[in-house]
């Protein structure tokens, strides 16, 4: 498919704190597929950071101005952080919009929705990319937190049994019987590899079919999804879990989208592997971490648009709203 044959696509961004990196993010998205977006949702969460001296808020305000109602701002009246969704309170939607990226999923009239990190800088037309190679799988994207699954690990997949190791252009390929991916993790903590804790909750999601892993996904940070073709088997319309939805799996939490990418590829649907890298950087810095981190990348992400998106930091001064002091 190519991009001349699909007019607009919306973009999704969820923001916790970070008023740079999330100005960032957006100008830096818009400098390069501007053209390939018609509106962009931005979901807030509704606390900020005790590091931040400016409220995140500010960028809403300034696409608003410049874009008017192409730019939908919502905040939800529940939140669900940190946490699985209760399934008996799908059906509640001020309780269901509370999930990162819903209100988008849920509003949008396109066939394609772009999701997008508020801590990112796009380098390229990523949205065009992505648009001309997604074809008919459903997502597109970096495929797989690999990084910390023993299935990458040549070693480790050769220990347990596999002829070789998975890979992201390969996740479908890869696909152990319940026995295999128990003794994927085994291997993984005979060998002192790190791990995520999932073997301890394997059972629940895992037992009847043990494919896609669980640290398979497509990454929230940079990625296009098929919403046409994949709206009618998400909640609230099927049973699988929205895109921004979190799940128990022993004593952790699987990423955001896990349980979206594995049902959907339960069914039948296949996503594609993209190197994001000469599209888009992708900096980690919340919050949640230490000061230092999260001044650093909130530094970094000023010195950027000052130097090369100096109306925002003009407009920012204008406004006093110690964005740029």
């Amino acid at each position: 498919m190519k991009t001349e044959n699909i007019s607009k696509v919306d973009a999704a961004i969820n923001i916790f704190a970070k008023p740079l990196a999330s100005a960032l993010s957006l100008l830096s998205l818009l400098r390069f597929s501007s053209a390939r977006i018609d509106r962009i949702y931005l979901q807030f969460e509704p606390y900020g950071s005790s590091f931040d001296t400016a409220t995140p808020y500010v960028i809403a305000q300034y696409l608003q101005e410049r874009l008017g109602d192409r730019i939908i701002v919502s905040q939800p009246v529940y939140w669900l952080a940190n946490e699985a969704p209760k399934r008996e309170k799908l059906g509640d939607a001020a309780y269901r919009l509370g999930i990162r990226y819903e209100y988008a999923f849920e509003r949008t009239d396109k066939k394609y929705l772009f999701i997008l990190h508020n801590d990112v800088l796009i380098k390229a037309d990523i949205v065009g990319a992505m648009l001309d190679r997604i074809g008919e799988c459903f997502a597109m994207g970096s495929v797989g937190q690999c990084w910390n699954c023993p299935a990458i690990d040549e070693k480790i997949a050769l220990a347990a049994g596999f002829s070789g190791p998975c890979s992201p252009d390969s996740y479908a390929d890869f696909q152990p019987d319940f026995s295999g991916l128990r003794a994927l993790y085994a291997a993984a903590l005979k060998m002192g590899r790190f791990v995520r804790p999932y073997w301890k909750g394997l059972e629940e999601h895992y037992q009847s079919r043990a494919w896609p892993l669980p640290e398979c996904r497509v990454n929230e940070w940079g990625c296009m999804v098929d919403v046409e073709q994949t709206r009618a088997l998400v909640v609230p319309e099927g049973d699988i879990l929205p895109f921004g939805a979190f799940e128990q799996c022993g004593p952790l939490l699987l990423d955001t989208a896990t349980a979206w990418f594995r049902d959907l590829n339960r069914k039948g649907l296949r996503a594609r592997n993209m190197d994001l890298q000469p599209y888009l950087t992708h900096w980690i810095g919340t919050g949640k971490v230490t000061a230092y981190r999260y001044a650093k990348a909130e530094s970094n992400a000023g010195a950027i648009l000052k130097r090369h998106f100096p109306d925002f930091a003009d407009w920012c001064r204008k406004k006093n709203n110690r964005m740029f002091l």
